[in-house]
Parts: C-alpha cells; structure tokens; sequence
C-alpha cells in the first residue's frame, strides 16, 4: 500500500499564511480609511446653529424696521410716505459679515485631520485642509502599504471637536464617523 505526503513545506505555508494575513489586514484598513475620510463632514459655517440663530435674527431685525414703516405710514396720512428696505439695504444695514461661530475656520480641516500610524497611535494634530479628502487618503495609504505583518495600524484623528461630531454633532454626518466606517467596513468584510 502506497502512502502520499504532503510536499509543502510547512515553513513556506505558514509564510504565505502570515503575509496573506497581513495583506488582508492593509486591505481593511485602506477601506476603513477611505470610509472614515469620505463620512467626514466639510464644515460649512452657514450650517451651523449658531449662525443659523444668527442670520434669523438680522431678517428679524430688517422685518420688524419694515414692519415700524408700514405702522408709521398707517398713522402718516397725506404726508410723505416712508419706503421699506430695499435688498441692498437689508444686506448694508443687517448682515453681519463675520460669522458668530467658526470665524477663521476653512471647510476640510476635520477631514484633511484624519492620520494613519503603524504600531502606535500618533497624537500629532494635523492643520491639513483637504476638502476632498484625496491627498489625506493618499498619505494613510502609503503609511498603510509599509505596514509589515501582522501590523497594527491606528486610523485616527486628534481634532478637539472630534468626538462632538463623533457624537452626531454635525448635520452631516448626524450618526457620526468612525462607528459608522467601522460597522461598514466590518460588514463588507465579515
């Protein structure tokens, strides 16, 4: 009776094995970053609560002057009629040109903000502004390429209003960021 062997070497398997693993773990970071970079809200400070409050009130105040003209004509009879606001009265006269939240800030800051390290979470705080998101998925993906194997790699980002808007602060992404990437990319690759 005749016996087969096995003609791998187990030494090359576990090889292949371990760099096959690896591979798969870079592949799943690249999509957690590329998820976590494109759910990341562009800030838009028109968006925000506070210069919504803001702008309601200036249309408040232009109203309520249109509102006095119109009482102070009822009582103004045969007189010389007093005129409303024009648009370009409104906006001279009412508009607040800096806004009352987020004065200096550039929309893609949160999302340029986002880093990848291997082995240890960086704590570094990016001022990248990347509203596209291109040039920060570009770096993490060549720190995720030079992982070696069986990496551990941090995606992550060290903005102080990160984990507000991780909390659904942010009307554009209102279930948050990096839970959401994380549910996404867990069920595309179970």
């Amino acid at each position: 009776m005749a016996t087969t062997g096995w003609s791998t070497n187990l030494t090359d398997f576990a090889d292949q094995a371990a760099e096959d693993l690896s591979q798969m773990a870079r592949v799943i970071a690249q999509a957690m970053l590329t998820e976590v970079v494109n759910r990341s809200p562009v800030g838009n400070s028109d968006l925000w609560q506070a210069n919504i409050n803001l702008k309601a009130k200036n249309v408040a105040l232009a109203d309520a002057y249109d509102a006095n003209v119109d009482a102070r004509n009822a009582v103004n009879t045969g007189r010389k009629k007093f005129k409303k606001l024009t648009k370009r009265e409104r906006k001279e006269n009412f508009y607040v040109d800096a806004k009352a939240a987020g004065a200096g800030y550039r929309g893609g800051t949160f999302r340029g903000s986002h880093i990848v390290s291997i082995g240890a979470p960086d704590f570094t705080v990016t001022s990248r502004v990347d509203a596209q998101g291109g040039a920060t998925i570009s770096d993490g993906t060549s720190s995720i390429q030079s992982a070696g194997l069986f990496p551990v790699i941090y995606i992550q980002t060290n903005l102080p209003y990160a984990e507000a808007l991780e909390n659904g602060h942010s009307t554009q992404a209102p279930g948050g960021i990096y839970g959401l990437a994380f549910i996404g990319v867990s069920e595309a690759y179970k």
